[in-house]
């Protein structure tokens, strides 16, 4: 788990053909549904892919075009929704546009009123999210929205201006496919606007191959994560730049898969005071993609180990960072690491509920959608 993994090859731009079978499952169990999401990413991936520069090409276009004159771009989600759009805030923040990603609960509740020139993303699994369909409510008619949802019929797919559909392969409950699939969506959608969607196509289905053997080599090495795991202390996941999202992510999949308290944040807050946490006990993931603020995280990294910390650092492993325990991750473009380098995370957390005893996947309180801002239904 902790060693290399393949390198990318190049298929001039050729969709990969990816055989699911040929990923590395133990024989001795059936794999959990939540297992079998994560697994079949590489293919949910390729068919994103296959979507967004095929049928899906149109909608992308007319969306890019609504991002070119320069206007603000305010993107809106929740969850999982919400932390797939931080590199994609990230990007176009890199070509000059003022970009902010806003939780969608506060945007609805404290900042209806701003962002008055602004082009809206709206992100949701459903499209049927109670702050999202509120929101859509509320703005539709002053601001031009882009709606960004895996579900065709849903709520934001009929009444944005412009509808994205994700069309990742369908998760059971925690996002994972769906998660990464907004993810690969939201780059497509930047680089359509910067007039680069072909060689994107190219640059991704070069780089999809190598994500098969990677989650193999993952699963494969599923308990070493034991030690790591084994004390009590919540695990911090920290990132810089587009893996800022990934930091929370990993967060949110540690509560709903592992039912476990886990913090995610930028690397360089961590530094400002919340350091002071880290003993024996702490366990701490630091996120180093190839990159302009690799090297910091590494630094990091070591620091914490030095003071003590039980450490992983996920990116592509460096040979003068000795002395590191590394998840080494093929060395994908920092915008596109995101991609990848929650792989490791998704199946720490289902290691996780495997040693609590947990039902990996499977939710006690939140329901399907979230319709609902005020309370949560009884179980039935």
């Amino acid at each position: 788990m902790w060693g290399s993994s393949a390198a990318s090859q190049d298929l001039k731009g050729k969709l990969p053909r990816i055989n699911l079978q040929e990923i590395f499952t133990p024989k001795a169990m059936k794999p959990t549904r939540l297992e079998q999401d994560i697994q079949a990413q590489a293919a949910s991936l390729a068919a994103v892919l296959q979507h967004q520069c095929g049928k899906g090409r149109p909608a992308a276009l007319d969306a890019a075009s609504l991002l070119r004159p320069g206007k603000r771009v305010l993107i809106a989600g929740i969850g999982a929704s919400l932390y797939a759009s931080i590199p994609f805030e990230n990007f176009l923040c890199s070509q000059g546009i003022d970009a902010v990603v806003v939780e969608a609960g506060e945007l609805l509740h404290y900042r209806p009123h701003a962002y008055r020139d602004a082009v809206v993303v709206l992100v949701s699994r459903s499209g049927e999210s109670v702050e999202v369909a509120k929101l859509l409510s509320a703005l539709k008619g002053r601001l031009p929205i882009i709606g960004v949802s895996n579900e065709p019929e849903g709520t934001l797919a009929r009444q944005a201006d412009v509808s994205l559909q994700v069309g990742s392969l369908p998760d059971e409950a925690v996002a994972i496919q769906s998660y990464t699939g907004t993810l690969l969506t939201l780059h497509l959608l930047g680089s359509a606007m910067v007039s680069e969607l072909d060689a994107a196509q190219e640059e991704i289905a070069a780089l999809l191959p190598a994500l098969p053997p990677f989650i193999a080599c993952q699963l494969e090495g599923l308990r070493d994560w034991d030690t790591f795991l084994e004390t009590g202390a919540p695990v911090y996941l920290l990132g810089r730049g587009p893996s800022c999202g990934s930091a929370l992510e990993g967060a949110l999949l540690f509560n709903e898969v592992a039912k476990a308290p886990a913090i995610g944040m930028p690397a360089a807050s961590f530094r400002h005071g919340p350091v002071e946490v880290v003993d024996q006990d702490f366990k701490g993931l630091i996120f180093a993609p190839q990159g302009r603020t690799c090297d910091l995280n590494v630094g990091l990294a070591g620091d914490l180990a030095r003071f003590g910390g039980r450490i992983r650092v996920i990116g592509p492993a460096k040979a003068d960072a000795a002395g590191l325990a590394w998840c080494n991750t093929p060395a994908w473009p920092e915008m596109l690491a995101p991609l990848v380098e929650i792989v490791p995370v998704q199946f720490a957390t289902l290691r996780l509920a495997q040693l609590k005893g947990v039902p990996a996947g499977s939710f006690r309180f939140t329901p399907p959608v979230t319709r609902d801002e005020a309370n949560f239904a009884p179980r039935k």
